[in-house]
Parts: structure tokens; sequence; C-alpha cells
């Protein structure tokens, strides 16, 4: 049977119409044929996912080249495959089926892989990112502005209400301690300066001179009286020892037995110790005074006021007693302050002669009397009058004008410094 010699000419040319139909530009490139890149081409229109899954490879792999950006050739490829190779059919075609079911397969695996974000998009742990506040572990209670001012902490301007605060606290509890120590105080003192001026020759030469007083039952005149009872009150305020007392021989006699001595120092040894213990407080209550003149003023004068009050009432107390029994008072005194019993001597003995009842009595009048003009003196020189209240308040308007100023320049330096 003859040939057509056209049919080979028609039937390459179908061939090469056929062929030239197929982009194999889109097979034939210089990257390896790896299945994830058609896949990114023959399933284009599936579901998002999976072109999600495509489209962002995973960290470290190269991500396939953009085949659709590539432009296909509008001619047909000239370039034919080997006769060993065989061409690839149609898309569509029952030879292609075979084919199609690893490349879906292998898409599966492929799209099963873990994925892993770029390490540029990791969110940072709020544990280690400088960003994030860190919680304090232990929270403290503000302190007041003066205390962080003195620290040099750095301070923000405080309010009105926190700088009046602290400014009527300063010193508040001291400047209270201090007057009640001036109220316990000032009983004490007003009674060793009332003790102190009974035991002097004029108190005693006023109550020898002074009528009802009973005479020496020895024979002394006044003279003789007033010039050795001279000499025990002397030995009370003086430096010199009991020799003093021993070596008083009038009519080559002693004067004093050696009793009746040993009871003067012991006398003297306790009016010392008073007037000592006097002066300290005396001492410290000007100070105190001076204290709280500039932290608080008024605070002195409530403080005498107020111990004023309390000697009265303690002098009422002790008049009560004395007046109630008299020598019971006067020998529970004694064996309050002289334990060691030398107290009580016989009535023809020289103290007795000198000093008798009587003028024990005369000297505790002496005391008390002494003891109520001072208290009146007191409550007279701080009794709380309305004048007297609007010159404390204006005098601690003051203080507190000054304590606020201070305030102030302390927490703008601490302030600038931060």
């Amino acid at each position: 049977m003859s040939q057509n010699p056209d049919e080979p000419r028609d039937k390459s040319s179908r061939e090469k119409s056929f062929e030239s139909g197929l982009d194999y530009g889109a097979f034939a490139s210089a990257e390896p044929d790896f299945p994830e890149d058609h896949l990114g081409q023959d399933d284009a229109g599936t579901d998002e996912d999976t072109a999600e899954a495509s489209s962002n490879p995973a960290a470290g792999v190269p991500a396939p080249a953009d085949r659709s950006a590539q432009p296909r050739d509008a001619e047909p490829t000239e370039v034919v495959p080997p006769v060993s190779q065989q061409p690839r059919p149609p898309a569509g075609s029952a030879e292609s089926a075979p084919q199609a079911a690893p490349t879906a397969a292998e898409e599966q695996r492929t799209t099963a892989l873990p994925r892993e974000d770029p390490p540029a998009q990791r969110t940072a742990s709020p544990a280690v990112s400088p960003a994030s506040p860190v919680a304090p572990r232990h929270q403290r209670s503000p302190d007041r502005p003066a205390a962080r001012a003195r620290r040099g902490h750095a301070v923000a301007a405080p309010n009105e209400d926190e700088l009046q605060e602290e400014v009527e606290k300063d010193k508040r509890g001291v400047s209270r301690f201090f007057t009640v120590l001036i109220a316990i105080f000032t009983p004490l003192m007003l009674a060793v300066l009332a003790i102190r001026l009974v035991a002097t020759p004029v108190f005693l030469m006023v109550t020898y001179w002074r009528p009802g007083f009973p005479d020496d039952p020895g024979g002394w005149d006044l003279r003789e009286r007033l010039l050795y009872g001279s000499y025990g009150t002397d030995f009370l305020l003086n430096a010199a020892d009991s020799r003093y007392l021993a070596q008083l021989t009038p009519n080559g006699e002693p004067l004093f037995t050696d009793n009746e001595v040993s009871h003067m120092a012991d006398v003297k040894i306790l009016l010392w110790y008073a007037m000592i213990i006097g002066a300290g407080l005396l001492v410290l209550t000007l100070l105190m005074a001076l204290l709280l003149r500039a932290w608080r003023p008024g605070g002195f004068a409530r403080g005498v006021f107020a111990g004023a009050w309390v000697t009265l009432g303690l002098l009422v107390a002790v008049a009560v007693l004395a007046i109630l029994d008299w020598r019971l008072f006067f020998t529970e005194f004694h064996n309050l302050f002289f334990p060691q019993g030398n107290w009580s001597f016989p009535s023809d003995s020289t103290l007795i002669r000198l000093y008798p009842e009587q003028f024990w009595i005369d000297a505790g009048i002496w005391v008390a009397a002494l003891l109520l003009l001072f208290s009146l003196l007191a409550l007279l020189m701080t009794w709380p009058t309305k004048r007297r209240r609007a010159h404390r308040a204006e005098r601690l308007t003051e203080v507190q004008e000054r304590k606020r100023a201070k305030l102030e320049d302390e927490l703008n330096k601490a302030a600038a410094e931060s």
C-alpha cells in the first residue's frame, strides 16, 4: 500500500502543534524538579490552607521561585525532546493520572510538615522582654516627704495637706513628753527650794523671836540659843565635816554628843542630795524650756501650770496627814529618810533644846506656806488667759511657717539633685 508522501509531514505538523500546546518552559528550568513546584501550579484553585502552606515555606527551607511571575511563551516551543525521552501527555489525559497521584501524595506529606514561624516573627517572652515592667518584690509604704528628702530619694512635690500634716507632727511627741516631765519636776523643785529657804539662820531667828515660842528648859537665853542653833544650820550648808560640831566645847564641855553629830551629818547629806537633785532638775527644765520654745511654743507654760496644780494637790494631802496626827507623821517621816534609827533623843539633849517639837511644826508651816506661794505664782504666770493663748498661737504659727519653709527647701533641693 503506497503511502502518501505528504502524510508524515502533516503528522509531524500535528504533533508539532500538539507539542506546542504544552508549556515546556514551565517544566524545563535550571532548578531541580521538586514536587512542591508543580503543586503550586496544578492546585492553584485548592483551599486557602493549602495555598497558605505552599506560599509560606517552613523556616530554613528556601522558597521556590514564583512560577506565576515567569511569562509564558507565546510561541510554540521549537526544542523537541530526544527520542529516548517520551513527551509528557496532556494534563487531562488518562496517562497523566498515575503520575498525578504520587504528586498529590507528596503534596499531602509536604503540607503535613510542622510549620515554624520565622525568627523575626517570634513573640518575645514577657519574662525576658526589656519593655515589660517588672513587678516589685516588696511593696513599701510611702514615707513622709521629710524622711524621703533627708535620705536623698527623688520625691514628687507633696500637696498642701501633706506639708501641713508634716509640719504639725514635727516634734509633737517629744514636746508632749517634755511637757509631762516639766509637770513632774515642778513639785520637786519647789519643795527643794522651800526647804532650802527654811534651813537658814534667818528662819531660826524669826522662829526664836516670835511670841509663844517655848523657852529653853536648860536655862539658855535667847542669844545663847540663837548662837548655838546657828552652828547647826551653818553646818548643814557649809562644806565642813562632822568635826565642825564635835569640836564645839562651850564651858569646856562638848556641845553635841556623838549620836547627835551623826544625826546632823545624816541630815546634811540628805539636804545636799536634795539640793543637787533639785539643781539637776532645774537645769533639765531650762533645757527643755529652750527646746519647747523652738519646737512647740507654750509647752513649757503648760508643764509648769500642770506642775503647780500637782504641787497644790500633794500639799493638801500632806497637810491633812500632818494635822490629823503630827507625831505619827513626824515619826514616819524620820523612819523613811533616816532608817538607821539615830534620830530619837532624850528631852534634855542639845538638839531637843535647840530644835524642839514646836520648831519643826513651824518649819513645816513655813515650807507649806512657801509651797503655796510658789504654786500660786506659777499658776498666775502660766494661767491660759485669752491674751496668752492668742500670743502662743501666733508664736506657734511663726515656728510652723519656718518649719514649712525649711521642709520645702529640702524637698526642692532633693528634687533638683535627682
